[in-house]
């Protein structure tokens, strides 16, 4: 997984992995700041976050806290 981890970032959290529409949006001025906001923080009780990156890639749940682990190596 390639991502530049000083890009700006949007997260997405939705309470259900099936709603399109998400139920909150955060920008973050990095995806590292994302990053680490969805895997210790969880904003009106929702687990589910995707995040899209400045360069229109959209992660998955799985791949931040696949981001996240490299990061904490």
């Amino acid at each position: 997984m390639q991502a530049n981890m000083q890009d700006t970032a949007r997260l997405h959290y939705r309470s259900s992995p099936h709603l399109t529409d998400p139920d909150h949006v955060i920008d973050f001025p990095s995806l590292e700041d994302a990053v680490a906001f969805a895997m210790t923080q969880n904003p009106g009780n929702r687990e589910l976050a995707w995040a899209d990156t400045a360069s229109g890639r959209k992660l998955r749940p799985t791949e931040i806290a696949a981001l996240w682990e490299l990061q904490r190596e």
